[in-house]
């Protein structure tokens, strides 16, 4: 990213951490430094409370250590994006606090913070509850890049998001790297970061805890013209949510294809790595390497059942037509669980799940073989969950999967 130009917001703002809302200035500072060919946009140390940022072409918003963005909460004037999201039949429109739509070379680094202000989007007096009530679905996203190119998130710590905390809408080439996600546990659908039928994305030694999935690879089903997922790289990364560590799907109208995930940690999730596909697209040639997993059963109210690796294919409805969608080449190697349930494989036909291996892949299971547990298949047609007694798999040999040095204790 070219460095042109370096723009200081505090430059003849002298007041602008005092005052009620500081988006006008931050956003003039975006602009010049765009219309002068691009550079760096510096926040120095201070609190700042803004609406929405749009970020533009050849921009790095340069948060030094010490300065704060803070969303102010007043959706109605946030940067939208027209509906529908997610399902074409949900018409609601989304927005965003930091947003960038068609822009290339764009960029938000540095050692600052960036907060959500998420209890401005829930209802009162929620001290006790493990699942948070809120006002509405969707809310405003922290972060949302759409059509753009050459993208990096680096440095920052981004924090209290209402609602998915780093959406990528059909971007092609970025790095997310030594990015802090620190969200409030018990609010839902904080999701870390969704790769939605982004290309190229590389990310890196991260820090996530939030309630939600935290990296989930996603088709969404209004975003079609950005086609499928594919390349994704995630290395070195520690997590901890109450839903899943890695997730791919729900929304999967379109395919997950050459996803390498190794050196992750994984600790007191609901699930850990997860193929929730619940739509006509299919996940093939994914590595999962080197990760240490420790996973436990919160609430109801949060899909999943404490399962440490989760492959499921199944229809969303009774509308759903899964054709010949299925999960594929598939690796698990040196990938260790310490559970309180087992490995859960569905498919919505045989051969649905294929070409799956597990080397060196170890089990330490927190419940006895023969107790009978729960298995969270949702959202599926029936809508539910299923009652299986834990049993000891000792040989795999079945042609659609195949177990190497492994070791189910």
């Amino acid at each position: 990213m070219e460095e042109n130009m370096k723009v200081n917001v505090l430059e003849g703002n002298r007041d602008l951490t005092s005052t009620a809302n500081a988006t006008v200035a931050l956003q003039s500072a975006i602009d010049r430094c765009n219309q002068h060919g691009g550079g760096q946009v510096i926040i120095p140390e201070g609190r700042y409370i803004i609406d929405s940022l749009i970020l533009k072409s050849n921009v790095d918003l340069h948060l030094e250590s010490g300065a704060e963005l803070i969303g102010s909460g007043d959706e109605e004037r946030y940067q939208h994006r027209p509906g529908p999201f997610e399902l074409i039949k949900n018409e609601t429109p989304i927005s965003g606090l930091i947003y960038a739509d068609g822009q290339e070379n764009i960029a938000i680094t540095g050692s600052g913070t960036i907060d959500g202000n998420y209890e401005k989007f829930i209802l009162p007096n929620q001290q006790d509850e493990v699942h948070l009530k809120f006002y509405k679905y969707p809310r405003p996203m922290m972060v949302y890049f759409e059509n753009c190119r050459n993208v990096l998130i680096q440095g920052v710590t981004l924090q209290n998001s209402p609602f998915w905390t780093v959406h990528l809408v059909g971007d092609l080439n970025t790095e997310i790297s030594h990015l802090t996600i620190n969200n409030e546990v018990r609010m839902p659908n904080t999701d870390g970061i969704d790769v939605d039928r982004s290309k190229n994305t590389y990310i890196h030694d991260c820090q996530i805890h939030t309630g939600d999935d935290a990296i989930c690879p996603k088709c969404t089903e209004e975003t079609s013209e950005y086609g499928d997922c594919e390349n994704l790289t995630v290395t070195n990364c520690h997590i901890v949510t109450q839903s899943s560590a890695v997730k791919f799907g729900s929304s999967s109208f379109g395919n997950f294809n050459n996803c390498i995930f190794r050196h992750l940690t994984v600790r007191d999730t609901n699930r850990g790595l997860a193929f929730q596909l619940r739509d006509p697209g299919s996940a093939r040639n994914i590595i999962f390497e080197d990760i240490d997993i420790a996973t436990k059963h919160y609430s109801k109210e949060w899909w999943g059942s404490g399962e440490p690796i989760y492959i499921t294919i199944l229809p969303r409805d009774t509308n759903t037509q899964l054709a010949d969608a299925e999960i594929s080449h598939v690796v698990f190697r040196n990938v260790k669980c310490c559970a309180e349930n087992g490995i859960l494989l569905a498919g919505y036909r045989d051969g649905a799940i294929k070409d799956v291996c597990f080397d060196h892949v170890t089990l330490d299971l927190q419940r006895p073989l023969g107790q009978e547990v729960e298995y969270d298949l949702r959202p599926d047609d029936h809508n539910g969950k299923i009652k299986r007694p834990l049993k000891a798999i000792n040989d795999l040999s079945h042609s659609q999967y195949s177990v190497n040095d492994c070791d189910f204790d």
